[in-house]
């Protein structure tokens, strides 16, 4: 028996080898998944932005007693560097955390990365369908008049490219996709939808477009976000790993930072 194709009886090149559920373990497992959900919003989303909150208040006073005049950009980028140390100390924790805990819950099972050919051919057209929808929703919202402005997380992040370019771009290019891939995709669809994935990417693709509202909400931003959840939810059900859907949630945040840099 080679143990990186099995470990405890599991099939681990499928994920989502439908065949192969105990049922009585579902319940178990579902359970785990929703816990683990529940303790990452409140410790490292609540948490994150609580902090931040009380840096940037703190920081106003400081500036405020210490009689420090800041210009409204001086004082834009104190606060933009405080939240990107912030968000990267949080993410890395938040990784760190959902390994172990996961992997205590039994929700987690290690094995190679294995990402074929086939694999990046199904994520570099899943890219083009996504840009091609993302044009599609432009075209209907300029259509019915609807407001396609700029989503506040999309100009929340290149807030912090310019501040803090080489911590934003490890954030968004490598923390992000992981642990969002993880949360959306592999606990939802994966564990607490695992019997019924349909229900798990719908529900993971809302999901992942709420995620994206914290910095401001708008129709167009939590379909647009939505949108490219349900494309990586589609591949992590067609696939069956999730090392796919962390790659193209990779690949869809490096050519976007690549294009800001280009435009700007």
């Amino acid at each position: 028996m080679n143990i990186d194709q099995k470990i405890g009886g599991a099939d681990l090149d499928n994920e989502l080898n439908y065949k192969t559920i105990i049922p009585e373990n579902i319940p178990n497992e579902r359970k785990s998944a929703l816990k683990t959900l529940g303790y990452y919003f409140l410790i490292f989303i609540v948490g994150l932005n609580l902090l931040i909150l009380i840096a940037s208040i703190w920081g106003m006073i400081f500036v405020s007693v210490a009689d420090i005049n800041l210009t409204e950009k001086q004082f834009d980028n104190l606060v933009n560097t405080v939240s990107i140390y912030s968000d990267s100390i949080f993410g890395v924790l938040s990784l760190l955390w959902l390994y172990y805990y996961t992997k205590k819950k039994g929700l987690l099972t290690l094995r190679r990365i294995n990402i074929n050919v086939i694999d990046v051919v199904i994520v570099l057209g899943a890219y083009v369908v996504l840009m091609a929808s993302s044009q599609l929703l432009d075209v209907i919202f300029q259509h019915f008049n609807y407001s396609i402005a700029t989503p506040d997380n999309q100009k929340a992040v290149e807030g912090l490219l310019r501040t803090n370019p080489v911590l934003m771009i490890i954030s968004a290019v490598i923390l992000a996709p992981i642990k969002e891939e993880w949360i959306t995709r592999k606990l939802i669809i994966g564990s607490i939808f695992k019997n019924s994935p349909i229900i798990g990417l719908i529900v993971s693709s809302f999901g992942f477009g709420l995620l994206h509202m914290l910095a401001g909400f708008s129709i167009y931003a939590l379909l647009s976000y939505s949108l490219a959840g349900l494309i990586f939810g589609i591949i992590y059900i067609k696939t069956k790993k999730i090392e796919v859907t962390i790659f193209a949630h990779f690949l869809n945040n490096l050519v976007s930072i690549i294009a800001f840099f280009i435009v700007n």
